[in-house]
């Protein structure tokens, strides 16, 4: 049933159905390869679940509650997203050290 539902809901998607909030939420709990929070507030904060349907890959922007007292919230809609990697360089300066720098020389 679980391939059907994954099927129904990349279908939905693609036609610009709305999804029902129990539907994100599955797809939060069942499909999510990464997730990414934001800030806490008082009550709740703002997370992006990566989920993967059949190798495509959509983010869903929820909101967590912080309290035993405050639900999730699942109200965005998915929308498709891309891998991209970065190379990021980090420059760092070290002391130059002569005396080790000269025996290394010999």
């Amino acid at each position: 049933m679980e391939d059907n539902f994954e099927l129904d809901m990349m279908e939905k998607i693609d036609n610009k159905i709305k999804l029902t909030e129990s539907e994100i939420e599955e797809l939060v709990w069942g499909f999510s390869i990464d997730t990414k929070y934001g800030e806490n507030r008082r009550w709740s904060r703002s997370v992006q679940s990566i989920i993967d349907l059949n190798g495509r890959y959509f983010a869903i922007d929820w909101e967590e509650g912080l309290t035993e007292l405050q639900d999730n919230a699942f109200y965005e809609q998915p929308y498709e997203v891309v891998k991209t990697e970065k190379t990021i360089v980090v420059t760092e300066w070290v002391k130059k050290d002569f005396e080790n720098r000269k025996d290394d020389l010999l």
